[in-house]
């Protein structure tokens, strides 16, 4: 299953099975039978024989731990197409199983004791139904950071504020006579900014991104004139065609624009920086703040914008926000080694 990717069970409603066949599922599986086998080798007490205690209960945890979970991975299809409680009350049964069946072989072989089968099957039920919870409940949080990043995209989508469509109207107007040509790139400016934001897709090139931040702040610019000084330096690189979520860079812009040079008193400036370096891109959003004449923002558009490249990067992105008396910065690094890839 790809990243982000959500399945319905037979009933059309949304599938609580964890991703059993992803790689993050089985690191978390590894790490917990390192523990439990550390902890039962602990447990016997020290003695010359330790270390191949440790080791016998290591193979025996890591072999029921592993093949449950290709087991698992093997009977996703299925179990997707199953009811609802049989996809809760199903897989916990497999590593149980898979613990008797393997135990039983150890047995055969002489390397576990007959009178400890058992209480070894009590033991690996109360860890299957501790994990399979576990896992349900990672598997919901992510469903729910998907569902919380997809409403904040749609919410993004839609805070292109009306009056600066209305601004934008305005100046073209008034560049009619006066400057024809710029009234016409104006035009086609905004036209790019509406398509971007009533667009289907989900991602776009980091270039294209930009190209958007670029034309948003080149219509403000007309229109606040020698109020608004734009210092744009963005290179073009390889690491410009990353894939990023729409609207991803634009709120920052719009916020720029909202909190530092409308209510500026006088003239403000925004900077755009782009810099590629120990294979990340850096991208900084920053601009001038009129002390005297400053709004309190709620951050929600910074806090959207950093819930979703987390979504999108995980914990390959750094985002920081700084504010100071006279500027606020927004650092913005990604990784360009998922260049091209989608989630």
């Amino acid at each position: 299953m790809a990243q982000g990717e959500t399945t319905r069970d037979t009933t059309g409603e949304l599938s609580p099975l964890p991703d059993f066949c992803s790689a993050e599922t089985l690191l978390r599986v590894l790490m917990v039978a390192v523990l439990l086998a550390l902890a039962v080798a602990l447990l016997r007490g020290g003695g010359q024989d330790w270390l191949s205690a440790l080791a016998l209960h290591a193979l025996f945890i890591f072999w029921v731990a592993l093949t449950s979970l290709l087991i698992l991975c093997g009977l996703k299809r299925s179990l997707h197409r199953l009811p609802l409680t049989a996809q809760i009350v199903l897989p916990p049964l497999v590593p149980i199983a898979n613990t008797a069946i393997v135990y039983r072989l150890a047995e055969e072989l002489v390397l576990a004791d007959p009178a400890l089968r058992w209480p070894v099957i009590g033991v690996a039920t109360i860890l299957s139904l501790m994990a399979m919870h576990y896992l349900y409940l990672q598997a919901a949080w992510q469903r729910e950071t998907r569902a919380v990043a997809a409403a904040r995209e749609q919410a993004m989508r839609a805070r292109l504020r009306p009056h600066f469509l209305y601004n934008s109207m305005n100046t073209i107007a008034g560049l009619c006579r006066s400057d024809p040509a710029r009234a016409e790139q104006i035009t086609l400016d905004l036209a790019d900014l509406f398509r971007a934001t009533f667009a289907t897709g989900d991602r776009h090139s980091l270039r294209e991104e930009l190209d958007l931040v670029r034309a948003f702040l080149e219509i403000e610019q007309t229109r606040f004139g020698e109020r608004l000084v734009l210092d744009w330096d963005c290179p073009d690189h390889p690491g410009l065609d990353l894939d990023v979520p729409t609207l991803i860079l634009q709120p920052l812009a719009e916020n720029a624009i909202q909190h530092g040079i409308a209510p500026a008193r006088g003239a403000g400036r925004i900077w755009v920086r782009c810099r590629m370096d120990s294979g990340r891109v850096t991208v900084t959003i920053g601009n001038t703040v009129d002390p005297h004449a400053r709004g309190e923002g709620t951050g929600t558009a910074t806090d959207a914008v950093r819930l979703r490249l987390q979504h999108a990067f995980g914990g390959q992105v750094h985002f920081e926000a700084e504010a100071e008396a006279e500027r606020f910065e927004v650092r913005i690094r990604l990784p360009l080694a998922n260049r091209g890839e989608t989630t």
